[in-house]
């Protein structure tokens, strides 16, 4: 079985697609320049595409087999993702069925848990279910995401042979999880993969508190607030000066320090022209004076932690199954 993050071939930055789903994120794009989007990506070796079962009830799946269709499998990599409540032993078969039938393809290359599941869950059978559906060659990597330490020692202890490759948190400049996740995650070569890396928007200063963003995702999201983005005009101020100064975007400064500090950030896109703004990020090296800046106006505003993992394990399963048919 290839090593997944060990190979060049899979690019530093891939794209998130949450916003394929069609909901929460605003109208203004559609489902035909998504495929060309992701197309463009994959044609500029921006080859990495996560997705889950949840965004948009399969439709973000389905809108990624139809672009991928017209590639040799070994073109891209496909990372998605099991709903929680549908994460036990009896049901993640099912799962991974439906989403290989939406992606049109035979396996995946990284199948991750979503969320940590509830206390009702049996952690340990899930998971060794998981090794018999990659024995099967239906998944050639195991992840997860929003996952805390105990819970993956959890799912190490239960496998034989695999192991979690990776855990896909918030992380970005501004928000990140405890010290403690990230020292653990590094000892044991466990990968992370960045969600939200762009913080929604918010670091790439096309908004302010008299301009906010459209759709319930983020104006429902706190950092969007009059305080935030007092609290972090510095940084922002100077990501913009480094942008200039280098002729390229803010977008691409915020993922190519994210790239720097080894994570694997997969920001989201609307359409090709996004796209296109996302991939000379993968050969941008910021200097270690462009750094330092970073991190100086970081170390005067400070960071917001986040938890490592966000759905409260005694909610029963419906509760989160409801809830996902506004993602």
């Amino acid at each position: 079985m290839n090593t997944l993050f060990g190979k060049s071939e899979v690019s530093k930055i891939g794209l998130g697609t949450w916003q394929l789903g069609l909901k929460g994120w605003g109208s203004d794009y559609e489902e035909k320049e998504l495929i060309e989007a992701l197309r463009f990506g994959i044609e500029n070796k921006l080859n990495f595409i996560d997705t889950a079962e949840i965004y948009g009830n399969g439709r973000s799946e389905s809108i990624i087999g139809e672009a991928v269709s017209v590639f040799d499998r070994k073109e891209y990599y496909i990372a998605t993702k099991v709903a929680g409540f549908n994460a036990s032993a009896g049901r993640v078969r099912k799962s991974l069925t439906r989403s290989l039938k939406r992606l049109k393809c035979d396996f995946v290359d990284l199948y991750q848990v979503h969320w940590e599941p509830s206390a009702y869950t049996n952690l340990l059978e899930l998971f060794k279910e998981l090794e018999k559906a990659a024995k099967d060659g239906l998944i050639n990597h195991i992840g997860v995401s929003n996952f805390s330490i105990r819970s993956i020692e959890s799912a190490n202890e239960a496998m034989k042979e695999l192991k979690i490759e990776s855990n896909q948190i918030k992380f970005n400049i501004v928000e990140r999880p405890s010290s403690k996740l990230l020292e653990f995650m590094n000892r044991n070569n466990i990968k992370l993969i960045a969600w939200s890396p762009l913080a929604q928007g918010f670091l790439t200063g096309k908004y302010s508190e008299t301009n906010l963003p459209s759709g319930y995702v983020r104006r429902i999201n706190r950092l969007f607030s009059a305080s935030n983005f007092e609290r972090f005009k510095p940084l922002i101020s100077k990501l913009k000066i480094i942008s200039e100064t280098r002729n390229v975007s803010p977008v691409q400064i915020v993922l190519a320090y994210e790239k720097h500090v080894g994570v694997l950030p997969i920001p989201g896109f609307r359409n090709k022209r996004q796209v296109a703004e996302i991939f000379p990020a993968m050969s941008l090296n910021l200097s270690e004076h462009e750094v330092g800046s970073i991190e100086d106006a970081l170390l005067k505003s400070g960071i917001i932690e986040t938890p490592g993992s966000f759905y409260p394990k005694f909610l029963p399963n419906f509760i989160a199954r409801i809830g996902s048919l506004f993602i």
